[in-house]
């Protein structure tokens, strides 16, 4: 197995709001449809193409968390109870493996929805790691800890990547954890790990630089060599894994370049996406979400509203509302989790 570790700016936000004019020639807005309606926020948002429905973890501190299941067929909704984790799941994040399973991480325990028995089980995690950095557990470090910061399908089981330990680890369909891939300094609680056929995309941790442009590859879990690609975001292409670079989109494990119809918005944040029907683009700094199908491209605008401004001065900010996630559907559809990841939208073609 051989490994790519690129310096990504976070992806993992999108957004999707009223419609708004678009500059584009060929061009239509459209509407993000409210499909259900959240007591708490949710993060993490996956399309299962075999059910044609969503998975999301709504985590609420207090025992009311939950997996949702939403029907896309019939609009039914269901939940299955996540344990109490004492945590409102920012970085948690839901896949589906080989086997139709489906994943999600709490911060020192992993939960997977079995498919047959329609019933989750959690495998823990210990918080002392083999081999964790010096001070990984010291309360008083403003990063301690050794928590579960993303994690990615692997075969029948998933690999997770933690703050503070300076390896993937793999935890199998029947609840075995073993040791998987070393990672280099700085990707130690990666925050995004991407898979190109064989080879793992890792970006970088939450201990790292992110003006840090070096990708490096590994070969196995002890032989290491470095490559320099200076990146601005790391996108998955409809399972091609895309590098933003200052010389355009280029293929993350190999350097090939790539061609786009949107072009992604560089600060941090954005996003680019594609399923082979439609492309997507999220611009934090335009506050818009664009879908190219064909010549056509649509723009929703993000909403907002007058806040506060920060200091108690007595003037007024204008808040963008929030996405913390975004799926690709079949036939060029859009879902979305906005409102600060307490609506789910979807945003069809019209």
């Amino acid at each position: 197995m051989r490994i790519a570790v690129l310096v990504a700016i976070g992806v993992l936000c999108s957004a999707c709001g009223n419609q708004v004019p678009t500059s584009h020639s060929a061009a239509k807005a459209t509407d993000c449809v409210v499909l259900e309606r959240l007591n708490a926020p949710a993060y993490s948002l996956a399309f299962d193409k075999v059910k044609d429905a969503l998975w999301f973890p709504v985590m609420e501190i207090g025992g009311k968390s939950s997996l949702h299941r939403y029907d896309l067929a019939t609009g039914q909704q269901f939940q299955y109870p996540l344990p109490d984790s004492g945590y409102n799941g920012p970085v948690t994040t839901t896949v589906i493996t080989s086997d139709g399973a489906v994943w999600v991480n709490l911060p020192y325990a992993v939960a997977r929805w079995d498919p047959i028995r329609e019933t989750i089980t959690t495998t823990s995690i210990p918080a002392n790691a083999e081999g964790q950095l010096p001070g990984a557990v010291d309360t008083t470090q403003p990063l301690a800890g050794t928590w579960i910061s993303t994690l990615i399908a692997d075969g029948d089981g998933v690999l997770i990547g933690r703050l503070n330990v300076p390896y993937l680890q793999r935890v199998s369909s029947d609840g075995t954890t073993s040791r998987a891939f070393d990672l280099p300094n700085g990707y130690e609680g990666t925050k995004k790990i991407a898979r190109a056929g064989s080879t793992l995309i890792v970006a970088p941790g939450w201990l790292s630089n992110e003006s840090v442009t070096d990708a490096l590859a590994i070969a196995s879990s002890t032989t290491k060599h470095t490559d320099i690609i200076p990146l601005n975001g790391l996108y998955d292409l409809g399972g091609t894994i895309a590098a933003l670079t200052q010389n355009g989109l280029v293929k993350a494990d190999t350097g090939e370049p790539l061609s786009s119809t949107l072009v992604p918005d560089p600060s941090a944040d954005a996003l680019l996406a594609q399923n082979g029907e439609a492309e997507v683009a999220y611009s934090p700094s335009r506050h818009t979400l664009e879908r190219a199908v064909g010549t056509e491209v649509a723009t929703l605008q993000l909403n907002s509203r007058e806040a506060p401004a920060a200091g108690g001065n007595g003037t007024s900010v204008k808040a963008w509302e929030g996405v913390t996630a975004l799926a690709q559907g079949p036939e060029a559809t859009v879902f979305a989790l906005r409102a600060n990841g307490t609506e789910l939208c979807e945003w069809a073609s019209g």
